[in-house]
C-alpha cells in the first residue's frame, strides 16, 4: 500500500514549532560581533594613537625643556649684556620651562600638547632635571637680579659661566631624558605594532570563525540542499538532509525532507499506478491475445485494438485491423445503415452497452454470423467502444442442428429410448412406438427389459452391461419382442451420459428394425458367396475353401486335389438355344457335379461354364481319377432342357497338393493349364498337370512379347457398345472395348491378352491408349450429343503402386475442350478387395477431377455392401448373368430389385448388362433400372459404325 501524504496545509501547520533562532538573528549576532571587533579595533588603535600622541607630546615637551634651557641661558646672557628685553624674555621662558617641567611631572596641557604623566622610570631623571633646574634657575634669577652695568661685566662673566655650566647640565639632562623617551617611544611603537598585528590576527580569526560559522550554518546546508535537490531531480526520492538546528534552513531541510518523501510517495504511487496500469494492460492484452473470442476497441469508426482472434475471424492481421480497416469494412452493404444508427446512439449516450447478433463480412467477402457484446468507454477524452465478438456460425448451425435433432427425434424412422441409470424408461420417440407397438404412455416408467425376447442367454446381457459399465457404450445386434409378442431383430446402439461427478445420468439407445435387412443381408451374403444361377459357391467362397483345404491337408499330411472343369461346346448351346436354355443346362450340370463328390468336398462355379472341385484328404491319386471319370460320364449324359435335348462334354484339369504346388494361386493356375491341355487333346477327357504344360506358359510369354508391339504398331482397336437410357430410350453412353488385331493370329479376344497385359504391366500403356482414343472419339460425338458419355474399362493393375496416369488423362481431356464428366472409368469388384489408401486416393482424385466411376460386373464376383462404402461409386453395372434368368416373378427379378433399390439408396445409378430381349428391357424399366446394355441394342462395333448408329437414331 502506498503511504498517505498529508496535504500542504497540514504540513505547514505541523511544522509550526516554538520560534527557533533564525538566520537573521545569527546574522545580526555576527554583525554585532564584527561591529564589536571593529569598535575594539578603533578603541585599540585610538588608544595606541593617543599613546603615541602622548609620547610625542612628552618628547616634544622634553625637547622644549632642552630648548628652553638654552634659550633661558641665551636670554639671560643677552639681558646681562645689556639687551633690555632679554630679562623679560628670560623670565617668560623660565615660567614656560617651569610649566613644561611640571607637565612632565604631573601631566597636563602645555604649549598646545597634551602631556601625559611620565612613567615612574622617568621620575629619577626628572628629579635630576628638577634639581638642576632649581640650581639653573637660581643662577638665572641671581644673574637677572644684578643691575646691568658694564663696570660689573666681570661679575657677569662669572655668572655667565655658571649659567652656561648649569645650562650645559640642563641640556645634558634634557638630552638624556629625550633619549630615554625616544627609546621608550620606540619600544611603545613596537608594542603598538605587535598589538596591531595581534589585533589583525584576532580580526582574521574572528572573520575566519564568522566564515566558518556562515559556511557551516548556511553554505554547507544550502549546498547539501542543492545536491540533494539534484538527487531528488534525478529520481532518488530516498534523500534526506540532516540539519540539527531549527532555523530557516532547518525548516527548509525539514520541508525538503518532507517534500522528498511526499514526492517519493507520489512518484511511487504513480509508478505503482503505472505498473498496475501496465499490469492491467498486460493482463488485458494477455487475455485479449489468448482469448478464444475476438476482442476490439473502436473509436470514430476505426479500430484502436484488435486481437489475433478478431483479425483471424475476418481474414486480416492485427496490424491491418488497426491500420487500414474500418468498422464498416466488416459490415455487409445492406447492414451498414443499421450499424451507423447504433453507433450514433452509443455516441449520444443513449446506450451504454450493446449486445446483438448480426451478419459480418470477411476480407474475401464471405458473410457469416457474429454475436457482439460491447460497452462505451472514454479514450483520449472521446467516446470509444470496447467489446468482444464471437463467430456464431457454428452455433447457428448447432441451433439449427438442435432443431433438426428435435425434428429427427420426433420424426426419425429409428427408435430412440432414454432410460435412467436403473433402466427405467424416461422418454421414447414415435418410432419406438411404431417398431415395438408400445405407446409412450405405456413405456415411460417401465423397465427397458420389458422388450426382452428370451432368445439371448444370461451371458449375453452380462457382456452387454459389462461394456456399458466400463466404456459407457455398446453396439450390436439383438432380438427383442414387440407388444404383440412378435420377435424382431434390431441393431442397437447404447451410449451413456454422465453427471459431473461421474455417475450415470442417462442411457440413450438408438435402434432400428433390421429383421428385413437381415433377410436382405443373408440374400446379399448368399449372392456374394454363391452363384445365383447354380447356388454353388462362387469364386470368393471357392478361394476361401481352397485355402482352408490347403491348411487342413498340410496339418494332416495328406494329399488334396483340385479339378478345373470347363463344359465343352456350351457356347453353341447358348448361341443356338439361347441363354435361358444355357442357364438350365448349367443348373443341371451343377447338380450332377455335386452328386459326384462327397459332402466334405466343394463344387464351385467360377463363372460362365467353368466349375471347380476341391477334393480333400485323398488317400491316393486314384480317388481323384475315379471322380474325374465319374464327372465325364455324368456330364456326357443328355441334358433334357424342356423340349430340347443338348449334349455337352467336359474338359477336366487335375492338380495335386503338395506335389504340384502349395499355394492356392499355383494350384488354380495348374488346374487351368491342365484343363486347357485336355481341351487341346480333343475335349471330353481329363488331364493331369505336368511340367510339359509350361510350354503353354511359353506361348503366353510369346504373346506377351507380341503385345509390346501392339500399341506402337497400331494393332489395337477400340469397339463401342451402346448404353441406352431407359427413361428416354436414347443412346447416351457407350462402353469402349479394346480388341487386338494380331498380324498373324488375327483378332485376339481380350480374354486372351488382357490377363497377359495385367501380368506384365502393359495394361497401363494399353489402358492409357484406350482412354486417349475414347476421349478423342467422345469429343466428336459430343458435338452431336452434348451430354454423351463413354465408359472406359480399367484394370486393378493400373491402380497398384500409383501407376495410373491421372495427369496425362486430365491434360488430354483439357486439350479436347470438354468436361471430364463425359468420361466414366469402370473398375472391377476385385479392386474393391484391395482398396488401400493409395488406391482410394487415386479413385478420389478421378472423382475430384470430375471423372465418374462405375463398378463393373456387380453380383457375380466379390459383391458386398461393405465394399461399396470404401469408395464413391456413380454407376453400378449388374453382371449379364442376372439378365439370363430374368422373368416376371423370377428369383433374378428379386435380386435385380434388391440391387437397384440398394444402389439408389446409396445414390448410385444402375446399368444392366447382357440385355438381349425386349421382355428383359421392359422388366428392368419397371424395376427402375437407369440404363441397359446388351445385344438387344447392338454388339460392340467399330467407331465408324457406332457413329452411323448415332446419326440414324438422331434422324429417327
Amino acid at each position: 500500500m502506498t503511504k498517505e501524504v498529508a496535504p500542504r496545509e497540514t504540513y505547514l501547520t505541523r511544522i509550526r514549532l516554538p520560534r527557533p533562532t533564525s538566520i537573521s538573528h545569527k546574522v545580526a549576532a555576527v554583525l554585532v560581533l564584527i561591529l564589536l571587533v571593529a569598535v575594539s579595533n578603533v578603541f585599540v588603535v585610538r588608544t595606541i594613537l593617543e599613546e603615541f600622541h602622548g609620547v610625542a607630546s612628552t618628547i616634544n615637551v622634553a625637547g622644549r625643556l632642552r630648548y628652553l634651557s638654552q634659550q633661558i641661558a641665551l636670554s639671560t646672557v643677552t639681558a646681562l649684556n645689556g639687551w633690555s628685553p632679554g630679562k623679560a624674555a628670560a623670565e617668560a621662558e623660565i615660567h614656560e620651562y617651569e610649566v613644561a617641567l611640571e607637565s612632565l611631572m604631573r601631566g597636563g596641557r602645555v604649549h598646545g600638547f597634551d602631556v601625559r604623566t611620565v612613567a615612574m622610570d622617568y621620575y629619577l631623571e626628572l628629579d635630576v632635571i628638577r634639581r638642576d633646574w632649581a640650581v639653573f634657575r637660581k643662577e638665572i634669577e641671581d644673574a637677572l637680579a644684578q643691575p646691568s652695568d658694564p663696570s660689573e661685566s666681570l661679575v657677569s662673566a662669572v655668572q655667565l659661566g655658571k649659567i652656561n655650566e648649569a645650562s650645559g647640565r640642563m641640556l645634558m639632562n634634557a638630552e638624556r631624558l629625550m633619549q630615554s623617551m625616544t627609546v621608550d617611544a620606540q619600544r611603545r611603537q613596537e608594542r603598538a605594532l605587535n598589538a596591531t598585528y595581534l589585533l589583525l590576527l584576532v580580526d582574521v580569526l574572528v572573520l575566519a570563525g564568522v566564515a566558518v560559522l556562515v559556511r557551516r550554518q548556511v553554505v554547507w546546508p544550502l549546498r547539501t540542499l542543492a545536491q540533494q535537490s539534484r538527487n531528488l531531480a534525478d529520481g532518488n526520492y530516498e534523500v534526506q538532509v540532516h540539519y540539527p538546528y531549527k532555523d530557516e534552513i532547518g525548516v527548509l531541510a525539514e520541508t525538503f525532507n518532507y517534500s522528498a518523501q511526499r514526492i517519493g510517495n507520489l512518484v511511487g504511487n504513480i509508478e505503482q499506478e503505472r505498473r498496475n496500469l501496465a499490469q492491467a494492460e498486460g493482463m488485458f492484452r494477455g487475455l485479449a491475445e489468448n482469448s478464444v473470442v475476438g476482442v476490439y476497441i473502436a473509436q470514430d469508426g476505426r479500430f484502436h485494438f484488435a486481437n489475433a482472434k478478431m483479425a483471424h475471424m475476418f481474414g486480416y492481421t492485427p496490424e491491418e485491423m488497426t491500420g487500414s480497416v474500418s468498422v464498416l469494412d466488416l459490415v455487409p452493404e445492406d447492414d451498414r445503415l443499421l450499424v451507423e444508427m447504433n453507433v450514433e446512439r452509443r455516441l449520444r449516450g443513449d446506450a451504454r452497452g450493446v449486445h446483438y447478433e448480426r451478419r459480418a463480412r470477411r476480407r474475401d467477402g464471405a458473410i457469416f454470423d457474429v454475436e457482439v457484446f460491447g460497452s462505451t468507454m472514454e479514450l483520449n477524452s472521446r467516446t470509444a467502444t470496447i467489446g468482444i465478438m464471437l463467430d456464431i456460425t457454428e452455433r447457428k448451425k448447432a441451433e439449427t442442428s438442435m432443431q433438426l435433432a428435435a425434428m429427427v427425434y420426433a420424426h426419425s424412422s429409428e427408435g430412440m429410448t432414454i432410460t435412467d441409470a436403473n433402466g427405467f424408461i424416461v422418454d421414447v420417440n414415435p418410432a419406438f412406438t411404431k417398431i415395438t407397438g408400445y405407446p409412450r404412455e405405456e413405456a415411460v416408467g417401465r423397465r427397458i427389459s420389458m422388450l426382452r425376447s428370451g432368445r439371448h442367454d444370461r451371458a449375453f446381457y452380462e457382456d452387454m452391461w459389462h461394456a456399458l459399465t466400463t466404456t459407457g457404450q455398446w453396439q450390436g445386434e439383438i432380438w427383442n419382442r414387440r407388444k404383440s409378442g412378435e420377435l424382431y431383430a434390431e441393431w442397437l446402439t447404447i451410449n451413456t451420459s454422465y453427471t459431473p461427478d461421474g455417475l450415470v445420468y442417462r442411457r440413450i439407445a438408438l435402434f432400428s428394425d433390421i429383421t428385413q435387412k437381415k433377410k436382405t443381408d443373408e440374400l446379399v451374403w448368399t449372392q456374394a458367396n454363391f452363384d445365383t444361377l447354380t447356388q454353388l459357391p462362387n469364386r470368393l467362397m471357392f478361394r476361401d475353401r481352397l485355402e482352408q483345404e490347403i491348411r487342413k491337408a498340410h496339418r494332416a499330411g495328406l494329399s488334396m486335389a483340385l479339378m478345373f472343369i470347363d463344359l465343352d461346346r456350351f457356347k453353341e448351346v447358348n448361341d443356338t438355344l439361347g441363354h435361358g436354355v444355357g442357364d438350365i443346362l448349367l443348373k443341371q450340370a451343377a447338380l450332377r457335379l455335386t452328386n459326384c463328390v462327397r459332402e466334405s468336398d466343394t463344387v464351385a462355379r467360377l463363372g460362365g461354364d467353368e466349375f471347380t472341385m476341391i477334393l480333400g484328404e485323398l488317400s491316393s491319386e486314384a480317388d481323384a481319377e475315379r471322380i474325374a471319370q465319374d464327372v465325364l460320364n455324368r456330364l456326357a449324359e443328355p441334358f433334357v432342357l424342356g423340349e430340347e435335348i443338348a449334349y455337352v462334354s467336359a474338359s477336366v484339369g487335375i492338380t495335386f497338393y503338395p506335389q504340384d504346388g502349395t499355394e492356392a494361386d499355383d494350384l488354380l493356375k495348374n488346374a487351368d493349364q491342365a484343363m486347357y491341355a485336355a481341351k487341346e487333346e480333343g475335349r471330353n477327357r481329363y488331364h493331369y498337370f505336368t511340367p510339359s504344360m509350361q510350354e503353354k506358359a511359353q506361348m503366353r510369354r510369346r504373346l506377351a512379347s507380341d503385345l509390346h508391339k501392339a500399341v506402337t504398331h497400331r494393332q489395337l482397336r477400340v469397339y463401342y457398345q451402346p448404353i441406352v437410357d431407359l427413361r428416354t430410350g436414347k443412346i447416351r453412353k457407350a462402353e469402349a472395348l479394346v480388341r487386338w488385331q494380331h498380324p498373324v493370329r488375327g483378332l485376339v479376344s481380350p480374354a486372351d491378352f488382357i490377363p497377359i497385359a495385367e501380368d506384365t504391366g502393359q495394361i497401363v500403356e494399353i489402358g492409357n491408349w484406350v482412354f486417349y482414343e475414347a476421349a478423342q472419339q467422345l469429343a466428336k460425338w459430343r458435338q452431336v450429343i452434348p451430354d454423351f458419355q463413354i465408359s472406359v474399362n480399367t484394370s486393378p493393375a493400373q491402380y497398384r503402386k500409383g501407376r495410373v496416369g491421372h495427369e496425362s488423362w486430365f491434360e488430354r481431356v483439357d486439350n479436347l475442350d470438354f468436361p471430364l464428366g463425359g468420361i466414366i472409368v469402370e473398375i472391377t469388384e476385385s479392386l474393391l478387395l484391395e482398396t488401400t489408401d493409395a488406391i482410394k486416393a487415386q479413385l478420389q482424385g478421378l472423382r475430384d477431377a470430375g471423372i465418374k466411376v462405375s463398378l463393373d460386373d456387380f453380383g457375380t464376383g466379390y459383391s458386398s455392401l461393405s465394399y461399396l462404402s470404401r469408395i464413391d461409386i456413380d454407376y453400378l453395372k449388374i453382371d449379364r448373368a442376372f439378365a439370363t434368368g430374368l422373368s416376371e416373378g423370377s428369383e433374378n427379378m428379386v435380386l435385380y430389385e434388391a440391387m437397384i433399390v440398394m444402389a439408389h439408396k446409396l445414390g448410385i445409378e444402375v446399368v444392366a448388362e447382357g440385355v438381349e430381349t425386349e421382355e428383359q428391357r421392359r422388366l428392368l424399366e419397371k424395376m427402375g433400372c437407369d440404363y441397359v446394355q446388351g445385344f438387344l441394342f447392338s454388339r460392340p462395333i467399330p467407331a465408324e459404325q457406332f457413329e452411323q448408329f448415332i446419326h440414324a437414331e438422331q434422324q429417327a
